[in-house]
């Protein structure tokens, strides 16, 4: 606190008393102010050898014998609230006249994280909220719904309140503990035939500093959003790591011949903007001071690079041909099973249906895998109640440098094809057999899909024999009971 505002905020405090007293109260202090000053301390460091402001006032009053409680009943409490008001927007007027751009910056940005933080804040209030609602709404009437609105306003109202407050007063300590704010008018000159007889050692309070509910709240706030910036600044760690590998791919593709410009200068610029947000949150976490000059530019640069990267990539992206097969130089390898039924099998797994009417009591499984690729087996597990799963095998995996070879040549000639290498399954059978097969399979299904949902249903909405309304809804309506 400066030397005006600690006079002004005196004389305010000490209205009570008459206009020569409290000249002669702020003579005293205003000199003794000085002398500490000119022995070597600052302004500062001057005023807080008093102490509490507050505790200093009612030891002044009580010395000229006023009752201090029953004054402050008198208080009008309105005006007292306009002032504090006032006196808050005077120091964010300051402020932001004292400050340069880059601290304006710096500060707008701290704000956004704090109001980030207190949104977070919402979550207890929420789970209160959710209370309420399970505590009123099972009443099933007009009375348990207007119990819970009650409820959620209030709720509601108590979170407004606490957010206004929480951010005014991590604002206020955080920026507008050391504004100065010029009082309206100079202060009274100090005549130099003060009595000596008058004048007294000035009253100072040795207290200790106490923080009250909201300043530890406020704390509180701060190292919460400060966690979650944490695990921000985490993830765009993870974020830099794997754009890091995407531009030494690009690095590679670029020496082997392949010239995405746009896609590569994007990944480019993508990593810087991903490096300018760690440094500000990092320097943020640890109370750092940020060189918003060097980070404003640099964000603005990156943006405008980006922008014009992006476009330059979709350009190239809509000049590559993409084709929806694999190429023909992959060996392609057939296997086939055959399998006879009685059409009441159940066939699960994923493969696809084709018509050969020449087949009867019969279906044949036709395996087909890219050689070059991957080596596979028949996979047929026969399960109980007619069940039968159709998968594979995986024997071996070819992958080798051929592969990547054929995606870099096709790249360099602004192609590229479906390398989707995996081994597909097609059932032959006869149109009826098929038929019958998918019928089968779907009913499984909805059977399944039915015992699932019963069961979800058991669990979440019934506590006794009977499904709950809300459960018999959920059901197929053709559904009446089922045994678990």
């Amino acid at each position: 606190m400066k030397k005006e505002e600690f006079i002004k905020n005196l004389k305010e405090k000490l209205s009570i008393l008459e206009t020569k007293e409290i000249d002669d109260i702020i003579a005293e202090y205003t000199e003794y102010i000085d002398e500490k000053m000119q022995n070597g301390k600052t302004e500062e460091e001057a005023i807080k050898d008093f102490g509490d402001i507050d505790e200093l006032t009612t030891e002044l009053l009580k010395a000229y014998k006023i009752n201090v409680d029953n004054n402050r009943k008198e208080k009008n409490v309105w005006n007292s609230l306009v002032t504090k008001f006032n006196n808050f927007m005077d120091k964010i007027i300051v402020l932001f006249e004292q400050k340069s751009g880059k601290d304006i910056l710096r500060i707008i940005f701290e704000v956004a994280i704090i109001i980030l933080g207190i949104c977070l804040c919402k979550i207890p209030f929420h789970i209160l909220e959710q209370i309420g609602y399970n505590v009123f709404i099972p009443f099933h009437s007009a009375f348990g719904k207007g119990l819970y609105h009650i409820w959620s306003f209030i709720i509601e109202c108590a979170y407004l309140i606490f957010a206004l407050v929480l951010f005014a007063k991590i604002f206020e300590q955080r920026y507008l503990n050391n504004i100065n704010i010029a009082m309206n008018g100079s202060p009274k000159e100090k005549t130099e035939n003060v009595k000596k007889s008058k004048k007294q050692e000035p009253i100072i309070v040795e207290t200790q500093t106490r923080k009250s509910m909201i300043d530890y709240l406020a704390t509180l706030c701060i190292w919460f959003v400060k966690f979650i910036v944490f695990w921000v600044v985490f993830g765009l760690a993870l974020y830099i790591l794997g754009l890091g590998m995407c531009l030494g791919i690009c690095i590679y593709l670029w020496i082997r011949g392949v010239t995405y410009i746009g896609i590569y200068l994007s990944i480019l610029m993508l990593l810087i903007l991903g490096v300018l947000a760690f440094i500000w949150l990092f320097n943020w976490i640890l109370d750092r001071k940020n060189n918003v000059k060097f980070l404003l530019i640099g964000f603005t640069t990156s943006f405008i690079v980006l922008g014009i990267s992006f476009s330059y990539a979709s350009i190239e992206v809509a000049t590559t041909e993409f084709i929806n097969t694999v190429p023909s130089n992959y060996e392609v390898k057939e296997k086939i099973e055959t399998l006879t039924i009685t059409n009441n099998e159940i066939l699960s797994g994923i493969y696809d249906y084709e018509v050969d009417e020449s087949l009867t009591n019969e279906i044949k499984i036709k395996y087909t895998y890219y050689s070059n690729y991957v080596e596979i087996e028949p996979l047929i597990e026969y399960e109980p109640q007619n069940h039968i799963y159709i998968s594979v095998n995986y024997k071996n995996n070819n992958w080798n440098g051929k592969i990547l070879e054929n995606v870099i040549n096709d790249l360099k000639e602004r192609k590229m094809h479906n390398y989707d290498l995996s081994p597909k399954i097609t059932i032959y059978a006869n149109s009826e057999t098929i038929i019958k097969l998918k019928a089968n399979r779907e009913k499984w299904q909805e059977e399944k899909n039915y015992k699932n949902l019963y069961n979800y249903c058991k669990m979440q909405y019934n506590d006794g024999e009977e499904l709950s309304n809300r459960c018999q809804e959920l059901l197929f309506p053709k559904h009446t009971e089922m045994d678990e």
